[in-house]
């Protein structure tokens, strides 16, 4: 199952206003932000990256190039990765929200029980989960491990040729072939290794805090208790055991801002 790394667009001038922004368009990065993206496209410019996705919003495609662009790599679109649609509350003072007694009811139930929250003319907070994750199965099952060839074979068996184990979070190549040890077939022949495909998806803080709170098993209502800062990356591995069917999954946050 391949490696994903869930990364939160950069910033941008939207933010310091206080408003909800959900689908709003044309929403692009600051020069904060384009900072961050380069950063991030620096930090990965080395790791092994096999295919990037983004939401379809600009800041998340913005913040998409500078990753895709050193490894020549398309930018893959979906919109089941798009921020969650607020409805007709899109662009409210969140202030306001929470004061007003037209929608005080309203967010309070946004951020006590989100679960329940469904907002008008808009998305239901726990649907926005179920799609995101349902988007990013389907983008594991498109992802399978890939079988190494024979000499990356010989390479892992020497362990003076590997590489350190990389640092904060970050799994290189030769990592990534060490996890996956050879394995005996039934007629005696030793199966071929493969490493997990390394994936970026490029979303938002509630998308990608949603998706974690699922593979961590977390009740949803207790998701905006996970912190995601612009421009992080969170990585989460997904190994299975084929005997049992059971998932394994290991979550890492790294924040690249500079």
């Amino acid at each position: 199952m391949p490696i994903l790394l869930l990364i939160r667009h950069a910033t941008n001038d939207f933010v310091k206003t206080g408003r909800l922004p959900g689908r709003t368009p044309n929403i692009h990065l600051n020069d904060e932000g384009r900072k961050q993206a380069e950063a991030l496209g620096h930090a990965l410019r080395n790791r092994p990256l096999d295919a990037i996705y983004s939401s379809p919003l600009e800041r998340a495609i913005e913040t998409a190039w500078h990753i895709a662009a050193p490894h020549g790599l398309p930018i893959h679109i979906r919109t089941a990765l798009a921020d969650i649609d607020n409805g007709n509350l899109t662009g409210k003072e969140i202030k306001r929200l929470s004061e007003d007694e037209a929608t005080r009811a309203l967010w309070q139930v946004v951020v006590e029980t989100p679960s329940q929250a469904r907002f008008p003319n808009g998305e239901g907070m726990l649907e926005m989960q179920r799609r995101v994750v349902e988007a990013l199965e389907a983008i594991i099952a498109d992802h399978p491990d890939i079988e190494l060839p024979p000499e990356a074979e010989g390479r892992t068996s020497d362990s003076s040729s590997q590489e350190p184990a990389a640092q904060g979070g970050k799994v290189g190549e030769s990592e990534q072939r060490r996890q996956v040890p050879a394995v005996g077939q039934a007629d005696g022949t030793e199966a071929p290794r493969k490493r997990p495909q390394v994936v970026a998806a490029v979303a938002h803080a509630d998308v990608i805090k949603a998706a974690l709170a699922h593979y961590l098993g977390m009740p949803f209502d207790n998701f905006q208790r996970l912190g995601v800062s612009p421009a992080s990356i969170s990585t989460v591995m997904i190994g299975a055991d084929e005997k049992t069917g059971r998932r394994h999954i290991l979550v890492m946050n790294v924040n690249q801002t500079p």
